[in-house]
């Protein structure tokens, strides 16, 4: 009998696995000449540059870049007596220090700041939109100073994309703002928030809820305010779910609310303006309750985010990804998503009680 041939396996090397030295013999060129093409030196002529590169590709070969920046050091002519690890909390607002006015995205970077130091980081910032900056000369900036981690700030206004080039970098970005490239990202649970507020609303014995929030609000957060607040409507009869007021801007919020309460009978709005202060012009018999809470005194009822969670997690996410040297956008980006709690509040007293005047409004109630 003839022997049985035998067919011997071949598994596909992992791109985490792929070697410098792999990419070098593809290449036809020394370990050296690789690690110095990958960082476009001009000493290694364009198209050995090219063939090295194409050869990276094929085998899927990825750099470490902790290894990468530990490398610099030891090759660096200064003495240092430590190593001082560093991320870039990237922010690209107009000015520049506009992110700084929202209480949240403050306390995003303070809950950062905090959880990087016990990592062994520090987190600094950096701006696209400070004087002169390019993301060409941004990136350069941050690769000279060894940082390969960036964790995105939320993006403001009607921002949903960044114009910075992340494909050497880990990159983790707060909130579900940035759509574009797509990175991982952590987040509050607004679908939850939104369904909790509803059904905390219920039990306070009000039983025609209202949302109030703009649709420029909504797409930013994919509607999961709104989904949230239309799944828990479910639990209702038919003639007790009220069409949500959505206009495209917050400045049609205050002088549309009461013709909208009143034509629906709404007896408790959950809103979404930060300046709470704009939707005080409901009647006081109306209930209000806020989606984003900014402190919790007693004054103003509705969902805190739990900022510190959120903060704390971008950083554990960003660490993670760069202990296994992920960079880049990604084909699949994760959202990671932290539940906030409910914070009772005299603005929502409960139903047939007037909440006392804690949110004054800053317009004359409409005619």
């Amino acid at each position: 009998m003839k022997p049985k041939k035998t067919t011997k396996a071949v598994s596909k090397v992992r791109p985490d696995t792929v070697s410098m030295r792999e990419v070098a013999e593809r290449a036809g060129v020394s370990r050296s000449a690789v690690s110095l093409a990958l960082q476009r030196h001009p000493s290694i002529p364009a198209a050995t540059r090219a063939r090295v590169q194409a050869a990276a590709t094929h085998l899927g070969y990825r750099k470490n870049p902790l290894v990468a920046a530990l490398m610099r050091l030891r090759r660096s002519p200064r003495k240092v007596a430590t190593v001082q690890s560093s991320l870039a909390f990237l922010t690209s607002d107009l000015p520049r220090d506009r992110w700084r006015d929202a209480v949240t995205h403050r306390s995003f970077f303070a809950a950062a700041a905090a959880r990087a130091l016990e990592r062994g980081y520090s987190l600094d910032e950096f701006s696209l939109s400070a004087p002169a900056m390019r993301p060409e000369r941004l990136s350069e900036l941050l690769r000279a100073r060894g940082i390969h981690g960036v964790l995105v700030a939320p993006l403001t206004g009607q921002q949903t994309s960044i114009n910075f080039d992340f494909t050497d970098f880990a990159v983790v970005g707060l909130g579900t703002s940035i759509s574009n490239p797509q990175i991982d990202r952590i987040a509050d649970d607004h679908f939850y928030a939104a369904k909790l507020a509803f059904e905390k609303c219920q039990a306070l014995g009000y039983r025609r809820i209202g949302l109030s929030l703009t649709a420029s609000v909504s797409r930013r957060l994919e509607h999961r305010w709104w989904s949230g607040y239309l799944v828990a409507q479910q639990q209702v009869a038919h003639r007790l779910r009220i069409p949500a007021l959505m206009p495209e801007t917050r400045d049609e919020i205050p002088a549309r609310l009461n013709g909208w309460i009143a034509r629906h009978q709404v007896d408790a709005v959950i809103f979404a303006l930060r300046d709470q202060t704009r939707i005080g012009c409901a009647p006081p018999h109306v209930g209000l309750v806020s989606l984003s809470v900014h402190q919790t005194d007693g004054k103003v009822a509705g969902i805190k985010q739990d900022e510190g969670n959120v903060g704390a997690g971008g950083i554990d996410m960003l660490v993670e990804k760069l202990n296994r040297w992920e960079t880049g956008p990604t084909t699949q980006p994760r959202l990671q998503l932290i539940r906030s709690h409910w914070t009772e509040g005299a603005s929502a007293p409960g139903a047939g009680r007037d909440r006392t005047a804690l949110l004054a409004p800053s317009h004359s109630h409409p005619s």
